[in-house]
């Protein structure tokens, strides 16, 4: 399948994720909804991931493993921290700048794996940038 398909699909559930948590950090305890966030992401993964990988055969090395697991304490906190600051501001303040996350990948994919740089994508950074100011300013 073509990675745009993923990526288009990947927005609509994430989409639907971010209503979720704005749902559920509203007046209980956002650690707790956190928790049971991570949980069910956690049953539901594995259970798509085996079912993907038994029918693809997908090969898993030491990297995987070891990046997977960074990635994972990574997001674990960046999850408790999203469900707190819903907690104390609305969706549409709260999600654009969390989603500025995507200029630290970018950034971080220039550095360290040498992915190209160039004047659309810093133009494309600038542009995200200049949409949380116009986003999170104001009434």
């Amino acid at each position: 399948m073509n990675w745009i398909i993923y990526a288009l699909a990947c927005i609509l559930l994430y989409g639907i994720m971010v209503f979720f948590i704005k749902v559920a950090s509203g007046n209980g305890n956002p650690i707790a909804s956190s928790m049971f966030f991570i949980s069910a992401q956690f049953l539901a993964q594995m259970i798509i991931g085996a079912y993907l990988i038994s029918k693809n055969n997908l090969d898993i090395d030491y990297n995987s493993i070891k990046y997977g697991i960074i990635g994972g304490i990574a997001a674990a906190g960046g999850t408790i921290l999203y469900f707190l600051a819903l907690q104390q501001a609305p969706i549409s303040k709260v999600a654009p700048v969390v989603n500025m996350n995507l200029v630290i990948g970018v950034l971080l994919g220039v550095v360290l794996l040498k992915d190209a740089m160039n004047l659309r994508v810093a133009a494309g950074i600038v542009l995200a940038v200049t949409s949380i100011y116009l986003l999170t300013n104001g009434n």
